[in-house]
């Protein structure tokens, strides 16, 4: 009987696709978990550098706003009654 034997490029894909993966986590989970927070402080100082324009004021014309609605008339409800049915002799 015939062995199977599997090919040089599909195990290479294989670990290389683990490898990727394990990389993909470290950088984008372990890293920035691990990153102190002394490193931090530049970003902070920059951006207390930011200018922020002062509010202004909003007016609103007109100060008042009318909603009119119209009601659609209502419609008569019948009422339907329910018959009671007999219940079916057997025999």
């Amino acid at each position: 009987m015939n062995h199977y034997e599997t090919s040089t490029p599909r195990t290479a894909s294989a670990i290389a696709a683990i490898a990727m993966t394990a990389i993909t986590i470290a950088l984008l989970i372990v890293a920035p978990a691990n990153v102190e927070p002394d490193s931090l402080g530049l970003f902070v100082h920059g951006a207390s550098k930011l200018v922020m324009p002062a509010p202004s004021e909003v007016v609103i014309k007109p100060a008042q706003i009318d909603v009119v609605a119209v009601r659609e008339p209502s419609l008569p409800i019948a009422q339907v009654r329910a018959e009671k049915r007999k219940p079916k002799q057997e025999g």
